[in-house]
């Protein structure tokens, strides 16, 4: 057999290999493998073979892996019946441009055809799994209505692309966590303000029964004109009763992870108050405008955590701000606060008085020192 042969020979082999079972049995399997494992000598015997080829990988392989991957999904939108998730033409979106990734998604931002309307597409990559994606959509659908959480307007489906995607706002500011990198002077008033917006859409969320569970600076945007936060990503969240939840091997960001998930990744649930734990980290992160226990090694970052090592105070924050991140950043769950008293403490604090040296609650007030 010559070489080429020989090459589109073991390519054909593979992609044999990857056709669904739902489209062949296994004789008929076999009947394709033998019939075109012939000694290809003629030209025109190649030239069939590539024809061949070609016409499994643009027709049966994409179908394949559309099938396998979006059935679950296609039930889940069959199931929810009149309680439409608009479904987008994806040709009706131009110019994708990425602009985030993550362990299992990448993020874009397109246009919608022939208009200067910007939307954010989240596609998922081939290693997620269908449930997850049910799983956001589902938890998508119940808190998008917040004006401090990023909109969901739907779904779409890419032929390049193994899952369906999801349609949502555009956050034209990035994250909070770039912004807080470029303002490193951020006024007094806009800290105290993005804290009780975050405070606001994790009680929607806690009110909806919901654990975001992947609370950072990453995962907050930021929209520049109306100088408001949006909550967003969604993919470790959890929904409490949600049929199509499994506990996830906990993932995230270690300075604002739950220590006791850090301690016992195996045993111990995201609760709520792993919630409050990343608020008390954001708040800080707010004042400092830097990244918590910045320079040092993951592997320290954790060990630290779990000896009750936190980050400093910044000299001249408002004393009770300092308490209550203090106090939302304690080791036992049991000792952190209800996303309500969070808030109430917040609408308490001075809004036009950085300096201010209010003596907070006595419950929240906690040692100066570094560890708690």
């Amino acid at each position: 057999m010559a070489p080429l042969e020989a090459i589109l020979h073991i390519l054909f082999r593979n992609v044999i290999d990857k056709l669904s079972l739902e489209l062949y049995s296994i004789s008929k399997l076999s009947l394709v493998i033998s019939k075109l494992s012939l000694e290809l000598y003629s030209i025109s015997k190649l030239s069939l073979f590539v024809i061949l080829l070609l016409w499994m990988k643009i027709f049966i392989i994409p179908y394949t892996i559309t099938t396998t991957n979006t059935k679950r999904l296609k039930n889940y939108l069959d199931d929810v019946g009149s309680q439409v998730i608009h479904i987008f033409n994806s040709l009706d979106f131009e110019n994708l441009t990425n602009i985030a990734s993550g362990g299992f998604s990448l993020v874009h931002i397109v246009y919608w055809k022939n208009t200067i309307k910007k939307f954010a597409i989240k596609n998922f990559n081939e290693n997620s799994k269908e449930d997850d994606i049910i799983n956001e959509i589902k938890i998508m659908r119940v808190v998008a209505s917040h004006p401090s959480i990023i909109q969901f307007y739907g779904i779409t489906k890419f032929k390049d692309k193994p899952h369906y995607s999801l349609v949502l706002e555009y956050a034209d500011g990035g994250t909070l966590k770039n912004h807080l990198r470029n303002n490193a002077k951020i006024k007094w008033e806009s800290q105290l303000k993005f804290a009780k917006e975050i405070a606001a859409a994790i009680l929607w969320l806690h009110g909806n029964a919901i654990i975001h569970g992947d609370l950072h600076p990453n995962n907050i945007l930021i929209l520049i004109h109306q100088n408001t936060i949006k909550l967003a990503d969604f993919g470790c969240s959890r929904l409490r009763g949600n049929e199509y939840y499994t506990k996830p091997r906990p993932r995230g960001i270690i300075p604002y992870m739950d220590p006791k998930i850090l301690g016992n990744p195996e045993s111990y649930d995201l609760t709520e108050k792993s919630d409050i734990y990343s608020l008390g980290v954001i708040l800080w992160e707010l004042t400092s405008c830097s990244s918590p226990f910045d320079g040092l090694a993951r592997c320290l970052i954790k060990s630290e955590i779990l000896k009750g090592t936190r980050e400093n105070p910044i000299p001249n924050t408002n004393n009770k701000f300092v308490a209550l991140y203090k106090v939302c950043w304690k080791q036992e769950p049991d000792e952190r606060p209800e996303i309500r008293q969070v808030i109430s403490e917040l609408n308490s604090i001075e809004p036009n008085n950085f300096n201010s040296q209010e003596t907070g609650d006595e419950d929240l007030c906690l040692s100066s020192c570094e560890v708690i």
